[in-house]
């Protein structure tokens, strides 16, 4: 009975102690406690972070704790590239690097990981870890920073690579290189479009930024945006850290922070708060563009609505022929209408004629198409509830520019319709309220376009007024014999006491032309005027709200913003915003001062 016992005990220990094996054998997160918020700490490097006359195959880096490798195909950059990507694998708490092919001699490289390095457990990465070494006895010590943002609007360009090449191609030309040949250093913009190239020879560098989107480090797809210096840069010379500095150094050289702690790799405490990139008057800017074909494109045809074909052109389109591959019946009429910038048709055509069409688009020999499209909308997917409100389907719908009750002081009462409308008559029973004061039977609308969307109230309207408007049923016909049903109107026009004004004086060199814009807060342009000399521009009746002043260097004097092209070494028209947003009030005069002479050269 006792050995029984022992036996059982026995038993029991060695399940316990197996099951707290297991237990140390495999990390797990601690239950309970606060959450851990600390990135892992490089505790050794091998060879050292640093070196020079390196001559290894591999590298091995360990931490505190067990990490793991988040989006590494993303993250991983190696200054200069090599040909094929060195083999990273995770032992342990240790990171081995293993290069697979022959290093350049006399060169300084830098295997930067960005955040791909994190704890296993929280997730909490190593910022801009960046391991350093030289295959010759010195370590390169210039460095060039600058920003990249988009050249339409100066939003930072963020994770944007940025490039430097060499003059050292016997075969390709220096401004063909970012077509062919992968470049000598590389870096990724932040989230603020800054960057670093740091460790760089003392030469002079074509630099480019790229969005490369196949991330191949070339610029050899169609949809990708480079920005370019037009001539060749020179890095600047930074104090080298001294050698015993550099034993503990693991962290940051390319796209960094600039914390000492980053430099260090966690060895030093570090900073909660994100460290941006100094940029100082030798940094340099680049300003990203897509580059627009030239090639006039259909880039699409649809019928976006009963009744609607639409079709559109990558330019102006009124030269391109559209028309019936075949005859179509005498009861299939149709009405065409280009938009306001001509890259855009619209066919209103005659409903349940036909089925299909079959279209065919020419320009000269460089359009040559031929569409099929239908004419049966697509069925709308039921709701599960009937709606109690029965919509009329014979209603001409329409849309007005008295919004929210309210039309703008100086504005004309506008309806638009959602197809021409090719029959219009006022009847009688026509009712106008002017401030209490009625009126019968002398409302008017004039046609403002020759199709018909447009028609316009012939009437003006006071400042602080306040009007009804009744317009009986059937007095607008659509093209699709649809009629109006009975419009009932009333709204008010604001006071000049309700609006407010901005005044801003521009100063600009004489030899320029501007294109000053006026946008909301979601960069909808509201107004514009062209500059040639400095002078005052007047904004006025503004409604009461927070809006921005762009203006565009209008080198070709076309009157728009225009991208560039690499191939012709032209840059973007530059652009500059007023460096705060104005906030505009009721009855309040706001005035402004701008200086932009030689901002853009």
């Amino acid at each position: 009975m006792k050995m029984r016992i022992r036996r059982t005990a026995y038993f029991l220990f060695a399940i316990s102690a197996i099951y707290l094996f297991s237990l140390c054998a495999h990390p797990v997160s601690p239950g309970g406690g606060l959450k851990d918020t600390e990135p892992p700490i490089v505790v050794k490097a091998v060879p050292e972070n640093y070196s020079t006359n390196f001559d290894q195959k591999s590298i091995i880096v360990t931490f505190n704790e067990f990490v793991k490798l988040n989006k590494l195909q993303q993250q991983l950059l190696i200054s200069p590239p090599t040909n094929e990507l060195p083999e990273i694998k995770l032992k342990g708490k240790s990171i081995h690097i293993k290069f697979l092919e022959d290093l350049k001699p006399e060169t300084t490289y830098s295997v930067y990981f960005g955040d791909a390095i994190v704890d296993l457990t929280e997730g909490n990465p190593i910022a801009g870890y960046t391991y350093v070494f030289s295959t010759g006895s010195i370590l390169d010590s210039m460095s060039i920073t600058g920003q990249v943002v988009n050249a339409f609007d100066l939003k930072p360009s963020v994770e944007t690579f940025v490039m430097l090449y060499l003059d050292d191609n016997d075969t390709i030309p220096l401004d063909s290189l970012p077509y062919f040949v992968r470049p000598y250093y590389i870096s990724r913009t932040n989230k603020q479009g800054t960057f670093r190239l740091q460790n760089l020879r003392n030469e002079q560098y074509k630099l480019f930024a790229i969005n490369d989107m196949n991330s191949n480090f070339l610029f050899d797809l169609p949809g990708e945006a480079i920005a370019f210096s037009d001539s060749l840069i020179s890095p600047e010379f930074v104090k080298p850290v001294a050698q015993d500095t550099l034993k503990t150094a693991d962290s940051l050289v390319v796209v960094a922070r600039d914390s000492l702690a980053n430099i260090a790799g966690g060895l030093m405490p570090e900073k909660k708060e994100d460290s941006l990139i100094k940029l100082t008057k030798s940094s340099k800017y680049l300003y990203l563009f897509s580059q627009v074909d030239s090639t006039q494109k259909l880039l699409r045809a649809e019928l976006t609505k009963a009744g609607m074909l639409t079709f559109a052109f990558r330019f102006p389109a009124s030269d391109i022929e559209v028309e019936s591959l075949y005859p179509v019946p005498d009861s299939f009429q149709v009405m065409k209408y280009y938009n306001k910038n001509a890259d855009s048709l619209y066919w209103y055509f005659s409903q349940q004629v036909l089925d299909s069409l079959n279209i065919h688009i020419t320009k000269d020999s460089t359009i040559n198409d031929t569409v099929s499209l239908s004419l049966i909308p697509r069925a709308k997917p039921t709701a599960k509830k009937a709606s109690k409100l029965v919509e009329n389907v014979n209603s001409l719908r329409y849309s007005s520019s008295a919004k929210y009750r309210k039309l703008d002081l100086n504005k004309y009462l506008d309806l638009k319709f959602e197809e021409p409308v090719v029959w219009y008559q006022m009847r009688d029973s026509n009712r106008f309220i002017n401030n209490k004061d009625t009126i019968y039977n002398q409302v008017a609308f004039t046609k403002m376009d020759s199709l018909g969307l447009n028609y316009r109230m012939s009437a003006t309207f006071e400042a602080g007024g306040s009007y009804d408007l009744s317009i009986p049923d059937s007095v607008f016909v659509g093209f699709s014999g649809k009629w109006n049903d009975t419009i009932l109107m009333n709204f008010k026009v604001p006071t000049l006491e309700d609006y407010g004004n901005l005044v801003i004086d521009i100063q600009i060199d004489s030899a320029e032309t501007m294109i000053v814009q006026l946008l909301n807060t979601k960069d909808l342009v509201l107004a514009e005027n062209q500059l040639h000399k400095s002078e005052i521009v007047h904004f006025n009746t503004l409604n009461p709200g927070k809006y921005k002043i762009k203006v565009i260097q209008d080198r070709n004097k076309n009157g728009r913003w225009d991208s560039g092209n690499y191939a012709g070494k032209i840059q973007p028209e530059r652009v500059n915003i007023f460096p705060k947003e104005l906030e505009i009030r009721a009855n309040w005069d706001l005035e402004e001062e701008w200086d932009l002479k030689g901002k853009f050269k």
